[in-house]
Formats: C-alpha cells, structure tokens, sequence
C-alpha cells in the first residue's frame, strides 16, 4: 500500500527527480561519501563494501524510495566524543545511504548558500575540499580543515601585529542551541530555494536528531555529523554576524565557524564590537561564551596564538622534510625540537597551547624521535583533544612494550568513558606490526576479553581485536556473552557480521537467524555479499580492492577478512586463489596476515 501523501507531492517529484540525478548520486558516493565513511570517529569492519559493490543499484532504490515517498533515513549511531573533563558531544554516524541522500542535497544547495556568504574572511571545516600543496597543509588538525588553517593563523597573526587589541571569542555551545525553525528563516532569506528541498532538507536532519528516552523533539540543536551538511548550515546561519564585524571592523576580523576574532585599536571599540556582537546572536537564540572571551593587548595576543611557535614548527618542518627527502642527518634537528618543546613547555597553556602541542607530535611523528613518551600517559587521560596526535605518534614509532602498557593502562580506566577513545586505541593496536608468538599478542587479546563489557563502544574494540589477534573460540565467546548487546543495534551487528570469515563454520547460521529475527537487513546483506563474492570468479574491481593498490603499507583488517573468505572458497579456481595469494605474501608486510596465509592451504 502506497503510503498518503497530498496533492502538492506530484509537483515535487519534479524538484526531488532534478535533485537526485543517478548520475550524481554515484559520483557524490565515489568522490565524497565513500572516504567520508573512512573518516568517521568509528569504522565499519567490512568498509561498507556491501554498499560499494552494488552502490549504482542501491542508489536507484534510494531514489525510487524518495520519489514514491517512501524513504525514511535510518536511525544513526550516536556516539559519545569527550570534550574535556569528562564532558561529551554527540555524533551522528549516518548509514552510507543516507549520506549520500544528505551530501547530495548539499550539492544542489551549497552554491546558492555560499554566494550568500558577506566576507571571505569566514571559514568552515569542509570535508571535500580541492588540496592545496603541502606547504599549506598541516595534519596536525583534524579532517580536512586544516587546509584553511594557516590562512586563518595567518590573519590572526596579522591583527597582533597592526592592532594594539585582538579580540577573541566564541558562541557557546553552538551546535546545540541552533533553533530549527530560525535556521530554515535565515537559509530561506540567502537565496530562492525551493521549498520542497528546504522540507526535505529538515525532514532529514530531525532522524538524525539525538532523542534519549523517548523524549518529544525539541526542534534546538544541529546534529554533528561529519559530513559537509551541518557543517554548512551552521557556517550559513551567522552570515549575518560576518556582515556585521565586515562593517565594525572594517574587514579586519576571522571567524572559524563559532570562533570570532578581530583587531581593534582601543578597548571602547572592542567593547562596542562585542555588544552588538552579542545583542545580533541573542535574535537567533545564541550568545557569546564570556568564560572564553578576551581583549588581549598585542603582546598578549602572541602569548595567546603562540605565532612565533607555529612559525619556527613550519621553517623546522619544512627543513626535516628536505632532509628527509635527500636522505640527510637529522639528529642536528632533533635535538633543536627537543630544545624548543622545553621552552615550549613553560609558557601558559592557554590559548592556542593544545594545538601547537599537536604540532609537536606531527613533527615527532617525521623525525621518529621517541622524546614525547613520557608525556603521554598524562596527556591520554587529561587532554582528549591531543588524543588522535598521540595514537598517530605511537603508530609511526611503533610496538613497544612500553608504548603498549601505556595504551593499556588507558584502555583499562575510566578516563577512556567515551566511545571514540577505545576504538581509537584498539584501531592503533591492529594497525601495530606485532609477531604471531610475541608476548604483546597474548596480551592484547587478555585486554580484549577484560573491557569487552564495559560499554558497546569497548566491545565494538574487542570484537576488532580478537577478529585479528583472537582465536575462534576467543572472538565467539565474546559475541556469545554480548548478543544482547550488538544484536539490536544496527552498527554493532555489522561488525559482527563482517568476522564471518574468522567463524563461518561454527556460527553463519546462527549468525543469519539472529540478524533475520531481529531485523538487521544490512548485516545480512554483508553476508548476502561475503557468499557471493566467494561462490563465483572474482570481478576485476574485486581483485583490484583486495590487493589494496596504497601508498600505505598498512593493509586493512577489513580488506583480511574478505580475503580469507575468498580464499577459502571452494567454487573459485585454485589455480587462481593461489596466485591471489601468492601476490599478497609479496604485498603484506603485517607478521599476522602473512603467518594466516602462510598456515592456509589452498
């Protein structure tokens, strides 16, 4: 039964089909939404590979769901990420489908939104944008938005320089005080939308609303997803705060979404900035965040943005990249680092202190110096946001003995309470290169077991590190003792779907039975893929993704459980499985992977 709708729903068939081209919906999936799932705070153990293969067919069905008005998004994995002390945001991860309906409507509107956009001198994070050179970037920051960084620095930079004042400030708790209602008001006033999209736009971000115990919707808060959709709308919704400071400053302020800085000569100034400032957010529901803001005198500004550090960790980079690249000495440079960061360590630790740290270990991270170490077991449980710099750190040093009792430790506190932070830590642990009989193998998977019921994020952690260090019995005793736990959440039921490779025998059915009983359609269509891509010869785009054509030397765990699926198949040509497999005993350099294909016969 088709489901009721009113007339005016047949003359938005026009605007949605014009919307949602085939044609686009396959490229915003290849080009944007299919690394973007790469980037999320938790990956999928079977890389949406189910979505990749079949992505054209299943993008029709979308489109046919929309046009027939039957397409309702699924509900996203909330997850918790610790902003300090303890305190946590909430992000939305979407179903690959749904991200490519959101990014895809994003397509159409991001023009006519941006050409609304008063003054070039504000800057939101874009998860797809053109990559400068690598002298412009640094990967100390997280996404892609560290490409307008230095931009940003560079403006900043520029106001301690020719202002006596830099003001700096921010909108509190921005995301999560936007109102619904006076969002759509704004973006309906920039430019002649059409309607039906504006509709279908909030349609879609109320499923992605977080909504605890049954609560009625509140309409107030932007769901934090990663992806450009929230992103841009939140950019959009202060247009009208850039147009002002344009005025009041006369073009010399930044604003990095919710954080607004500019240069004034005297502090009566800066105090009438702030009031009309405050007096504007205060008509959309918002206000400035007194606690963080301040009028800085110019030599306090560059105590604050720390420019003259950020400046010296770019001249020195760039001097350890040269080196690097002709194969010369750096010990010279290391032990000036090291020198620096002491210095470094005695200035206040406000401001722009946390992000010059990160530069810290991005520079570590180049030269492999080991001089940040005893920093760590500190940073891990008091500084979440240097969190991602460290496990970066520790995964170009290496396995240690050392390194890992530090993760441990870590792993088994309850500093690590929310769910970013063990996936984190169980991530690096699979991507280390640890010996099949090493001590630290018999130890990660000791540390599996432990946290395996502390929450579903722990367990999501587990469930990856006994699907690559754990035994069979080991990875199904812990799904054993969980099935409460994953098999009513969507996200969680994929992951245990994607370790079918490690436990076909002993549990597929039970495994298809419980997915079937309680609805999960996508874990069984990763198994509904795993049986079709080993029951017949292997397409070109599937040898292609298995033999993992990277830079990166790191071959994915969940490109190793396909892979041992397709090599224990018994409808694929031997002949051609052993030349698959000898090609990967030339490719793979994980002492693990190789010791499974070494011990597989064929």
């Amino acid at each position: 039964m088709s489901p009721i709708s009113t007339p005016r729903f047949t003359e938005r068939i026009l605007t949605l089909e014009t919307c949602f081209e085939p044609g686009l919906m396959n490229k915003v999936w290849r080009k944007i939404v299919k690394q973007g799932m790469r980037n999320q705070n938790l990956l999928c153990l079977h890389d949406y590979f189910d979505y990749q293969r079949n992505y054209a067919a299943l993008n029709l069905v979308i489109r046919d769901q929309i046009l027939r008005h039957e397409y309702r998004p699924k509900p996203p994995h909330v997850i918790r990420l610790e902003k300090k002390y303890g305190v946590c945001r909430h992000i939305q991860i979407p179903a690959p489908s749904d991200a490519v309906v959101l990014q895809t409507l994003v397509e159409r509107l991001s023009s006519h939104i941006k050409n609304n956009q008063p003054s070039p001198k504000a800057f939101y994070s874009r998860s797809h944008s053109n990559l400068k050179t690598e002298e412009d970037i640094d990967d100390s920051f997280s996404y892609q938005w560290w490409e307008l960084w230095p931009e940003f620095q560079k403006k900043i930079y520029e106001f301690s320089t020719s202002f006596n004042y830099v003001v700096v400030t921010d909108v509190a708790n921005y995301f999560d005080t936007i109102s619904f209602d006076r969002l759509r008001n704004v973006l309906a006033s920039y430019a002649r939308f059409d309607e039906c999209l504006l509709d279908f736009l909030f349609f879609m971000l109320d499923f992605f609303m977080w909504k605890p115990d049954y609560l009625p919707l509140s309409g107030i808060g932007l769901p934090q997803i990663n992806f450009d959709a929230p992103r841009l709308l939140a950019h959009a919704f202060l247009f009208e705060i850039d147009k002002y400071l344009d005025g009041e400053t006369d073009g010399n302020f930044v604003r990095w979404m919710d954080d607004i800085d500019f240069g004034v000569q005297d502090i009566e100034s800066a105090k009438k900035v702030l009031r009309g400032l405050d007096e504007l957010l205060l008509t959309r529901g918002l206000r400035l965040n007194l606690g963080k803001t301040k009028i800085l005198s110019s030599e306090d500004a560059k105590k604050y943005f720390l420019p003259n550090e950020n400046r010296y960790l770019t001249i020195m980079s760039k001097r350890i990249n040269e080196h690097l690249e002709k194969e010369l000495n750096i010990e010279d440079e290391k032990r000036k680092v090291r020198g620096r960061f002491k210095k470094f360590l005695d200035l206040s630790n406000a401001g722009r202190w946390e992000k010059v740290y990160k530069r810290y270990f991005t520079i570590s991270c180049k030269t492999k110096d080991e001089f940040l170490e005893e920093y760590v077991p500190d940073l891990l449980e008091s500084s979440p946001g240097l969190r991602e710099n460290i496990l970066r750190y520790y995964a170009s040093l290496g396995v240690s003995e050392k390194r890992f009792h530090h993760l441990e430790n870590f792993l088994e506190s309850y500093h690590c309470l929310d769910d970013v932070a063990p996936f984190s830590v169980a991530k690096l642990l699979v991507e280390w290169k640890i010996t099949p009989n090493s001590l630290i193998k018999n130890k990660i998977v000791s540390l599996a077991i432990k946290i395996s019921n502390r929450s579903s994020s722990h367990l999501l952690s587990s469930i990856w590190l006994l699907a690559k260090y754990g035994s069979e019995s080991e990875l199904c005793k812990i799904l054993d003792a969980n099935v409460n736990v994953w098999k009513y959440s969507g996200f969680l039921s994929r992951q245990v779907a994607a370790t079918i490779p490690r436990i076909r025998d002993s549990k597929y059915k039970d495994m298809e039975k419980i997915f079937s009983e309680t609805g999960q359609l996508e874990s069984l269509r990763i198994l509904y893929n795993l049986n079709e891509i080993r029951a017949r010869p292997l397409s070109k785009g599937d040898i292609l993704y298995i033999l993992h054509q990277s830079k990166s030397e790191l071959y994915p765990l969940s490109k190793f459980l396909i892979l041992i699926d397709i090599l224990n198949s018994e409808t694929i040509d031997s002949l051609n499985l052993k030349s698959l497999k000898n090609e990967l005993l030339n490719r793979i350099k994980d002492p693990i992977y190789l010791w499974y294909l070494q011990n597989l016969k064929i």
